[in-house]
């Protein structure tokens, strides 16, 4: 199960993706008061096609890539515990640092909290896997519905952004806005991303096992064959999740109704666009070049935060506040493509990403203790 185009291409959109959910919230506070014209439109496309699928994508490219980390060790007669264990212990480091020091929703944390529950399901087998992965949809259903109760008044009772300081004021000050923030944040990451992400854990580590990213695989056919019914099945499902963000759906039960229907909405979508991509990875030469940033998705993923932060906060260009949705979608990608271009300079000269080899170095500990070193 080695590295492939359609791994890091899969990353990479999914970085796009990303950066265009993420920004809106490095922009500005949130608030229950819906833009108008043409911004009004993009938050709607935004909710449409992009929000809580994306992570979706990186999920799944999570688990498996923990199935290749464990044939790894295996391979290298290394314990796949001890190894996973110490990697999971650095991601939660790297995602205190990016929670404290570049973006209060941070999911690096989150991802090394669940993997725990990955490393335990490790040797499950697939009928126990399939099981979590739905029983995680059900959960998610059940977790948007709770947040979707709670978000509003939380919203409401918020006080105000400072009028100096926070992340109008410099480096020191946006910290200490992060670090008040930080725990309703990973309340919010916790409910809104937490199911969901382990259902896609358990997909891509289900996905490894059966071979599914194969050239070739029956299982991939099936649901490439599928993929007219995952698109236009997702669109529609996920259609009714931003009608009831727009408030279409009024206030009431079936607001909330179609908020947490999200948690099966997005990975409807999230399937059609793993399908499309893939299909772009193995059709389209250029594939190659747009996937490069997938090969070090993880310093990608801060890099995008800390670039935003340089635009947005006080100690760069201060435009916190300042921005609405359309110029949100448009810095997004402005990100996408600054972060493109420092990882394919990066890669030029190093096989790694500064992260990805820092938190190799620390899992490999594991390796140098076992060995008595």
């Amino acid at each position: 199960m080695a590295r492939t185009t359609d791994i890091d291409l899969l990353r990479s959109i999914a970085l796009i993706g990303i950066a265009v959910v993420n920004i809106p919230f490095l922009a500005s506070p949130p608030t229950l008061v819906r833009p108008a014209g043409v911004d009004a439109v993009v938050q709607v496309l935004v909710e449409w096609l992009f929000q809580g699928k994306f992570f979706i994508l990186f999920s799944f490219v999570f688990g498996w890539g923990f199935a290749v980390q464990i044939a790894s060790a295996e391979r290298a007669g290394q314990s796949a515990t001890a190894r996973l264990s110490l990697r999971l212990v650095g991601l939660g480091l790297l995602g205190i640092a990016h929670g404290l020091l570049v973006f209060a929703g941070d999911i690096l944390l989150l991802y090394a909290l669940l993997g725990v529950g990955l490393l335990l399901l490790r040797k499950a087998s697939q009928t126990v896997l399939l099981g979590v992965m739905v029983g995680s949809l059900v959960l998610g259903v059940v977790s948007l519905a709770l947040l979707g109760a709670i978000l509003p008044e939380h919203l409401a009772s918020m006080p105000p952004p400072p009028a100096t300081g926070g992340y109008q004021g410099s480096l020191a000050d946006s910290i200490q806005q992060r670090m008040g923030e930080w725990p309703s944040a990973f309340v919010f990451i916790l409910l809104f991303n937490g199911p969901v992400t382990f259902a896609a854990f358990t997909a891509g580590l289900l996905a490894a096992r059966l071979g599914v990213m194969k050239p070739g695989s029956p299982i991939h056919a099936r649901f490439d064959r599928a993929l007219p019914w995952f698109l236009s099945v997702g669109l529609a499902l996920n259609g009714v999740y931003a009608a009831a963000m727009a408030g279409l759906l009024g206030e009431g039960l079936g607001a909330l109704a179609g908020f947490a229907l999200l948690a099966l909405a997005a990975p409807t979508l999230s399937i059609a666009y793993l399908l499309l991509i893939i299909r772009a990875a193995r059709r389209w030469q250029a594939a190659d070049v747009i996937a490069r940033p997938g090969r070090m998705s993880l310093t990608c993923y801060v890099l995008e935060g800390v670039l935003a932060g340089l635009v947005f906060n006080g100690y760069g260009l201060g435009l916190y506040g300042t921005v609405g949705a359309m110029g949100c979608l448009l810095i997004a990608f402005g990100v996408a493509a600054v972060t493109h271009l420092a990882a394919t300079a990066w890669l030029r000269a190093f096989q790694d990403g500064p992260l990805e080899a820092i938190l190799r170095w620390w899992t490999r500990l594991a390796d140098r203790r076992a060995d008595g070193r």
